[in-house]
């Protein structure tokens, strides 16, 4: 590996902790409990391991079980939509199970047919039939509930539907599953459910160039911004400085992943015309603080998520949430928050229209002015987006 060009880069371990943050945003719209996409995960790897599906298979179940949600941010209503917008994104991933093909795209067809595609029965792919049986159910019922009443209702449920939403051979499984304590205690505990998929899947990282990374990655980017010129500006920026080729990759995974702490808060407050209350804003205020606890637990993420997490931080320590001094903000961190605010800037809002390049430039010197913000790097600035 050429670590000038090349990192080490692990699927499911990328996409675990990005799945906290999706969840969040499903838990708004479908009222799904912490944990959601692990326990789909959890539970679509044991129908993978019933099915005889070896390694690769079982890799891509997980990760396809983890990213089941990955558009509800962009699209809730319409389940073609939705399924379509996922499954593009899936096709941007390292997926090498090559027999179980458009598996997001049918993750809502029912057995029957009555899906939003109407496939029927086994044409409908299996890893697609495990995320939907799974989902379905967390879903409905929240299987992390330790009600025993749950688990009777879950399995009557699922017994009504049997060849109308489910087959009866993942029925059967399931109710193989149901028989033991154990696997309703998995469902109810986090660690559980972690140690299974861990304990399941071969450790699977595989090398990625720089480039390949920024290409998965700046679909995070797509959840939180409308477009990706924040990718564009912070590769200007650092052209502009000569950054090595490995700095300026990992600056620019850096921006496509620097807001990807909103996923934490709720859209109505962050898309809100009117002036955010008190509350409103210190939940905005929080999002870095998300976007570091996604990061930091990523293998080889450290340079790319102690960018990305001071966004919001400012030379008089007046930034948020860490409150960071000058002397903790590297030339990098300052160019990203500095990219961070001109591209914001320079974008149409739902409460603002975008403001010109000359009007974006005297907001960024009066934070100069202020002290809020590096006057030299502002000067660059002007010279770069000319």
């Amino acid at each position: 590996m050429d670590k000038k060009r090349q990192m080490n880069f692990n699927l499911n371990n990328f996409l675990l902790l990005l799945s906290n943050a999706l969840d969040e945003v499903e838990a708004r719209y479908f009222n799904t409990s912490k944990n959601h996409s692990k326990r789909v995960a959890y539970l679509s790897l044991k129908f993978a391991l019933e099915f005889n599906y070896k390694q690769d298979a079982l890799f891509d179940i997980c990760a396809y079980s983890l990213m089941h949600n990955i558009a509800l941010s962009q699209e809730q209503e319409d389940k073609e939509k939705f399924c379509n917008l996922a499954n593009e994104y899936a096709m941007r991933l390292p997926f090498d199970f090559k027999e179980q093909e458009d598996v997001l795209k049918y993750q809502y067809e029912s057995f029957d047919g009555s899906g939003p595609f109407n496939l029927k029965e086994y044409d409908i792919p299996l890893f697609s039939q495990f995320i939907y049986f799974a989902n379905n159910i967390d879903t409905k019922f929240d299987l992390s509930k330790t009600l025993i009443e749950n688990r009777t209702k879950i399995l009557a449920y699922i017994k009504e539907n049997e060849n109308i939403l489910f087959s009866s051979d993942l029925v059967e499984c399931f109710e193989e599953f149901a028989q033991n304590q154990s696997f309703w205690l998995d469902l109810q505990n986090e660690n559980e459910l972690l140690t299974f998929i861990f304990s399941t899947l071969h450790d699977k990282t595989i090398v990625l160039d720089f480039e390949e990374l920024l290409e998965i990655s700046s679909i995070f980017t797509l959840l939180t911004n409308e477009d990706l010129n924040i990718i564009e500006n912070a590769s200007k920026v650092a052209q502009f400085y000569n950054f090595e080729h490995k700095d300026k990759q990992t600056f620019m995974i850096a921006a496509s992943l620097c807001n990807i702490g909103k996923l934490y808060i709720d859209e109505n407050i962050l898309n809100k015309e009117n002036t955010l209350t008190k509350n409103e804003y210190e939940k905005v205020k929080a999002y870095p603080y998300y976007t570091k606890k996604i990061l930091s637990n990523i293998i080889g993420f450290n340079d790319i998520c102690s960018y990305a997490f001071k966004v919001q931080e400012q030379i008089d320590s007046k930034g948020y949430p860490f409150n960071l001094e000058a002397k903790d903000l590297s030339l990098k961190d300052r160019c990203l928050s500095l990219t961070n605010i001109y591209t914001s800037l320079r974008s149409n809002k739902s409460y603002r229209k975008a403001y010109s390049k000359n009007e974006a430039f005297n907001i960024l010197e009066e934070m100069a002015k202020e002290k809020r913000v590096d006057i030299t790097i502002v000067n660059d600035f002007k010279e770069i987006f000319k």
